[in-house]
């Protein structure tokens, strides 16, 4: 009984650590995106190619160092990463703010927050075995990917309206999915605290790219443009 309660407490501290270090990202990005939005000066610099193409690959080599190198890099780093991360993201993300208006992004953010919180609630506490999805949600994100790399070229504005639609099908099931598997992970873990804290950073970098991703897709539905 007692060591049920102890992992039961361990279980609930990691989850705590996860959401609170999602919950901190998404405020660094947001704040980052609206301070960038508002210097025209800082914009110009971003979105310059030769600036703004080696922060997206800097971005994905952040994804990449957290996810394949959790296990060898300290507590430190792994805390460094996410927020480089937070902050880069809110830099690339700040363009949004200049193609919708601001109260329809408010908006959409507002109902991303719900279906996201609905669907890691679900995660958490339902008793169906989710674990069979993730296979089938790899291989419709990388035909999300391809679709979208495809309709750069053909600019199909239905194309377009298809792919946001899947997308938010997709980053909703994968909010469920994900947070399911962050809570087998809690369960099963046996290592040191430092590395449940380093787990804890990798759990909440998941979980805040579900958020983005489906944020992104919902604000192309739902966001309503600059005239």
């Amino acid at each position: 009984m007692n060591n049920d309660i102890s992992i039961a407490r361990a279980q609930s501290r990691f989850m705590f650590n996860v959401y609170g270090w999602m919950s901190f990202g998404l405020f660094l990005t947001s704040v980052v995106a609206l301070f960038a939005a508002s210097n025209m000066a800082l914009m110009q610099f971003v979105f310059n190619p030769w600036v703004f193409w080696p922060m997206l690959i800097a971005q994905f080599g952040l994804v990449v160092y957290l996810s394949a190198g959790l296990n060898s890099m300290s507590y430190t780093a792994a805390r460094i990463s996410f927020i480089a991360y937070s902050l880069l993201t809110g830099l690339t993300l700040s363009s949004i703010f200049f193609v919708y208006t601001f109260s329809s992004i408010a908006a959409t953010f507002l109902v991303c927050s719900g279906m996201f919180a609905a669907m890691a609630l679900y995660g958490y506490f339902t008793k169906a075995d989710l674990s069979g999805m993730g296979t089938y949600l790899l291989m419709a994100i990388f035909g999300l990917v391809i679709s979208s790399i495809v309709n750069y070229f053909l600019q199909n504005s239905m194309f377009d309206f298809m792919i946001s639609i899947f997308g938010v099908i997709i980053f909703t099931l994968l909010t469920a999915y994900d947070a399911q598997k962050l809570k087998e992970i809690a369960y099963n873990y046996e290592g040191t605290n430092e590395g449940a804290a380093k787990l804890s950073i990798y759990g909440a970098l998941v979980l805040y790219l579900d958020f983005i991703n489906l944020f992104m897709y919902l604000v192309r539905l739902m966001g309503r443009k600059r005239d």
